[in-house]
C-alpha cells in the first residue's frame, strides 16, 4: 500500500474522531503514520491497532473491541478493532478521556497540539515528538483534512496552524451546493410517540444506532432494533411508559432522504455499555398488531374472486389495513356460492397467496400481493460506485446480494440495475444448480436491510435480489422449481 493510500485509509476515521472528540485530524493521521510506521507493524496489520492502546480501560462505546493477539510487558493485551477507522476513533476517545490531554481537545492548532502533546507526556522522555508531527503534517500536507466541527467549535481555514488556503472543503446544508443530490451530508430523525399521538418524542440529536429488515419472502412483521444512547430519565421513563410508534426517517440531504420505517414498539430494554454510557433499545414491528390480533368475520357473496376477499380482508377486519401493490394478474374465477370468512386475517391472506402462486408481504403497514410476471412501479434504479454502490455485488442462488450507501427510495419489489461486470460469481459446487446472471442487470429487490448509527461508519442499505422475471422464494411450491 502506498503512503497516499495509507492516509486516505484514515481520514474518514480522523474526522470523525475529531466531531467527537475534538482531536485535530491532521495529528490523528500524523500520530497514526509515526505509531504504526506507515501501517506496517504487527498490532496495525493483525490487530487494526494503529496507535498500541491496551485492552485495559474505557472504550469508545458503540465499537466492537475485543483482546488484541499482541501481549504488552505488564503481562496485559493490546485492542483489536474491526478496522483502522475504528482505531482512529478510539484514539481521540482515549485521548479525551484523559484529563492530562486536555488542552489538546478542541485546540485547532496543529503545532501547539503537538508541543502539548510532548509536554502533557504523551511519548514519554522523547524530546522530538513534537517535531517529528509538525514533520509529518508538513511532509504529507495533512492540514487539508482539518475541516469539520467539534461541539459546535468549526475549525477555522485563517488559523495561523494552518498551510491550507481558504476554500469549501465540505458540503452543508443551505450552501452553495448545486446537485440535487448530496451524498455527503446525512440526515436522520427518530420519533418516539403515543398511540393517540399526543405525545410525541425527538431523539434525534441523540446517538441512534439501528436495523431495520424487510423481506417479501414470508407474510411477517417487519422487525426494526433502534438504540438510543443516553437519554435523561425523564425522557427514558416517558418512552417506556407511553412510547407506542417509533418513526425513523434517514438518508442524505437531498432527494435520497425518507421514511424507512414505521411501527409499534414491542419492547423496550433498558442496558448499560459501560460506566457513562447508558441505552434504550426499542424493538418494534410493522404492523405487529395486525398480524398477531386482527380478525375477519363476514360474508361473501356469490360471484366474488380473489381481489374482493383481499379488499374484504383489508377494510373489514378487526384491526383494519391498506392494500399496496396487489398484482393485476390475480385469478378472475368467481364464487360458485357464498361464504362465510371467519378466522385471523393473516391466514387467509397466506391460503389465497399460495393459491395464486404469490408472494404476500407487509410493507409500510400496508397488504401487497406480488407475482414474478409483475412488473413493479417507478423507475429502474442504477447501482454504480459513483451512485452509492459499496464493495463488490455477490451472486447467490436466487439472484445477486448488493450494498449501497442508506438510499430509501429502494423498496421491497422494486427493480435495481448493477452492471453483471461488477458482479462476484457464485462458485459452483458438486451436485448444485448452476444459476445465471440476469442477462441485462436488473434485479428485483425481496430483502432490504438499513443498517445505521448516527454517530459511526454504519450508513448503507443491503439488498438481496432475484433475477427481474425469477420468482420469490415464497412464491416457489415444489423442489422441483427454480427461482430464474
Amino acid at each position: 500500500m502506498s503512503n497516499a493510500d495509507f492516509i486516505a485509509n484514515l481520514v474518514p476515521g480522523a474526522q470523525q474522531g475529531y466531531s467527537l472528540y475534538g482531536v485535530l485530524p491532521s495529528i490523528t493521521i500524523a500520530q497514526a503514520i509515526i505509531e504504526s510506521n506507515w501501517g506496517t507493524s504487527y498490532s496495525a496489520n493483525y490487530d487494526k491497532n494503529l496507535f498500541g492502546i491496551k485492552m485495559a480501560g474505557a472504550k469508545s462505546p458503540g465499537m466492537n473491541i475485543v483482546q488484541g493477539s499482541y501481549a504488552t510487558d505488564d503481562g496485559g493485551y493490546y485492542r483489536r478493532y474491526q478496522s483502522w477507522g475504528d482505531s482512529m476513533i478510539d484514539h481521540g476517545f482515549f485521548l479525551a478521556n484523559n484529563s492530562r490531554y486536555a488542552n489538546v481537545i478542541g485546540n485547532t492548532d496543529y503545532r501547539s497540539v503537538a508541543n502539548n502533546l510532548q509536554s502533557d507526556g504523551y511519548a514519554g522522555d522523547s524530546a522530538t515528538y513534537a517535531s517529528s508531527l509538525i514533520s509529518t503534517i508538513k511532509a504529507n500536507n495533512l492540514t487539508q483534512y482539518d475541516i469539520g466541527s467539534y461541539t459546535g467549535r468549526s475549525i477555522d481555514s485563517t488559523n495561523p496552524g494552518s498551510d491550507v488556503p481558504t476554500t469549501q472543503y465540505s458540503i452543508v446544508s443551505d450552501s452553495t451546493w448545486t446537485s440535487p443530490d448530496i451524498l455527503y451530508g446525512r440526515r436522520c430523525r427518530v420519533i418516539v410517540s403515543s398511540s393517540d399521538g399526543q405525545t410525541a418524542l425527538d431523539v434525534s440529536d441523540l446517538r441512534v444506532v439501528f436495523s431495520c429488515v424487510k423481506t417479501a419472502a414470508q407474510l411477517q412483521p417487519q422487525f426494526s432494533t433502534i438504540v438510543i444512547y443516553n437519554l435523561s430519565p425523564e425522557s427514558e421513563n416517558t418512552i417506556i411508559q407511553e412510547g407506542n410508534r417509533v418513526t425513523l426517517e434517514a438518508g442524505y440531504e437531498g432527494s435520497q432522504y425518507g421514511l424507512i420505517f414505521d411501527g409499534d414498539v414491542v419492547q423496550a430494554i433498558r442496558n448499560k455499555e459501560d460506566g457513562t454510557t447508558y441505552t434504550l433499545t426499542l424493538v418494534a414491528a410493522d404492523s405487529d398488531r395486525w398480524m398477531s390480533y386482527s380478525q375477519s368475520n363476514f360474508s361473501l357473496v356469490r360471484g366474488q374472486n380473489n381481489r374482493s376477499v383481499i379488499e374484504g380482508l383489508a377494510s373489514k377486519a378487526t384491526i383494519p389495513t391498506q392494500l399496496g401493490s396487489i398484482s393485476d394478474s390475480l385469478s378472475t374465477s368467481q364464487l360458485t356460492r357464498g361464504k362465510v370468512i371467519f378466522g385471523l386475517t393473516r391466514d387467509y391472506i397466506r391460503q389465497i397467496a399460495k393459491s395464486e402462486n404469490a408472494a404476500a408481504y407487509i410493507e409500510g403497514g400496508k397488504i401487497n400481493f406480488v407475482k414474478a410476471s409483475d412488473i413493479p412501479d417507478g423507475e429502474i434504479l442504477d447501482l454504480s460506485p459513483d451512485s452509492g454502490l459499496i464493495g463488490v455485488p455477490e451472486q447467490q442462488d436466487y439472484g445477486v446480494t448488493i450494498s449501497c450507501l442508506m438510499n430509501p427510495q429502494i423498496k421491497l419489489n422494486s427493480l435495481v440495475h448493477v452492471d453483471n461486470t461488477l458482479v462476484h460469481a457464485q462458485q459452483f459446487d458438486q451436485g448444485q444448480q448452476i444459476y445465471t446472471l440476469d442477462q441485462d442487470g436488473i434485479y428485483r429487490v425481496i430483502q432490504i436491510t438499513y443498517m445505521g448509527d448516527t454517530r459511526g461508519n454504519d450508513w448503507y442499505t443491503e439488498l438481496e435480489t432475484v433475477t427481474q422475471a425469477g420468482a420469490i422464494p415464497a412464491m416457489i411450491t415444489n423442489s422441483t422449481q427454480s427461482a430464474q
